[in-house]
Formats: C-alpha cells, structure tokens, sequence
C-alpha cells in the first residue's frame, strides 16, 4: 500500500490531463513537491500506470547541485528509491551519477550550475527540482529544452518553491505550461505539528510566509504605487483608537 501512490496522493501531486509540455509543481515548504516528482519519474520509468500514460527510457535529473540531486531527488526521505517498491528499485552508480531501473530505463543527474553538461545527452523526460533558487536557471533551462528531444512526447516535471525570478515567471506564462499548487498544510499529515504550529505564529501574513508557506509567486509591478514590501511594512498588529484617525478629505 505505501508504493501505489495513486490511492493516496494529493490533488496537487497528480499530474493534469491533456497536452502540455512542462508540468510546474509550486507549493510551500513540505507541501509534497518532492515526492510528486519522484513518484512522476518512477510511473515513467516503469509505466504506463494511471499516473502515466507512456513510459520513459532515459530521464534527466536537474537540481541546483549535484549532491542535492544525488541527497533529495534520489537517495532523499522522499526521493526516487524511498518511493520505489524493493522488488523493482533501480541502482545508483555514483560514478555515472546514474539510476539504472532493471527494465533497462536510466536517469542521469546533472547540476544547474554546469548547464553546459546537457549539450549531447537526450531525453524523453525530465524532472528539476527547485528551479527558482538557481544560480545559472535561464541557461540550464534552456540547454534542457534542448535535450528534451526523444519520443513522441518529451515532457518535464519543475517541482519549487516560488520565487519572482524570470525564469519562473516566463514558464508560468508559455501555453505549453500547465500548474498544480498547495500550501505547506495540504501535507500536513506528514509533518510535525509543532512545525506547523511555529513557522504560521512567526511568519503567518509576511512576504516570506505566502512565499514559502502558501507556495504564492509573488510579483510587484514595477512603478507600481503600492508594492508587496510596502504594505507588509506597514502592517500594525492591531487597529488604532478611533480618536486617533485622521481622515483626509
């Protein structure tokens, strides 16, 4: 039961129906992006399943880093071997930096800050782990589109926090895009209580905490006369006396 993550997962961890050609996960801190990605990899390496209606023979894997790669995304609590069932769990090779699943299909790590490494390979599927905190995102972005070139359907999986970088934002805009979004409570289930509890008393109603909490982009206008810092800064924890307002006229 724990490995058929199609009776238990959340709305917002199934893939959309229909043709797209990026799939964004934005969610809050522990929202279940992570798995969502995994288990979206796993369905394609060993599909089709209802998750996944084709399979995958060979998959790019991109995170910042390599080691985050190598500690979230396939050796981490909610990465692709926890994810996977014993009797068909795919083997790491570390020095190809490399997931070999026993049906033949592979997955192959890379860091956002070598986007020259993705000239050469190609792949049928991707998964990229917190786009918005790279350092080098428009350019590993865009040598992996360029390496999404097999199959008759080459898709991408982009699990993140938000954060207002172009490379998000223009994403979120292209009409091959489709969105799944959650708060940090939709997976409250699978988190400590008393994490919830802290982090809503301390940022609850802050920038920060729509950011990484509610999982919310969140974009000023510029030249805009209010802004997001603004009014944040402005906030006071309770209203004053009414012999105390000033209306101007």
């Amino acid at each position: 039961m724990p490995y058929v993550f199609d009776l238990w997962s959340l709305p917002h961890q199934r893939a959309p129906q229909g043709d797209w050609r990026s799939w964004v996960i934005l969610g809050g801190r522990g929202a279940g992006k992570t798995r969502a990605g995994a288990e979206w990899v796993r369905a394609l390496a060993e599909g089709p399943t209802p998750l996944s209606a084709g399979r995958a023979r060979r998959i790019a894997l991109l995170g910042e880093t390599y080691d985050q790669v190598r500690d979230v995304m396939v050796q981490g609590d909610s990465g692709i071997l926890a994810c996977t069932p014993p009797d068909r769990r795919p083997q790491w090779k570390a020095t190809e930096r490399r997931l070999i699943w026993p049906n033949g299909a592979t997955a192959q790590a890379f860091s956002a800050h070598d986007p020259e490494a993705l000239r050469g390979p190609q792949f049928d599927a991707a998964w990229a782990d917190e786009l918005a905190k790279w350092k080098r995102g428009q350019d590993s972005w865009d040598m992996l589109q360029f390496a999404l070139r097999l199959g008759t359907d080459p898709r991408v999986c982009v699990t993140t926090t938000p954060r207002n970088v172009a490379v998000l934002r223009d994403l979120l805009a292209s009409p091959s895009t489709v969105q799944t979004h959650a708060a940090t409570e939709a997976n409250r289930a699978n988190l400590a209580a008393s994490f919830i509890e802290e982090v809503r008393n301390r940022y609850a109603g802050s920038r920060l905490g729509r950011q990484e909490l509610d999982g919310v982009l969140l974009q000023d206008v510029e030249g805009a006369l209010w802004c997001n810092a603004g009014l944040v800064g402005a906030q006071v924890r309770s209203a004053p006396p009414l012999d105390r307002v000033v209306v101007a006229v």
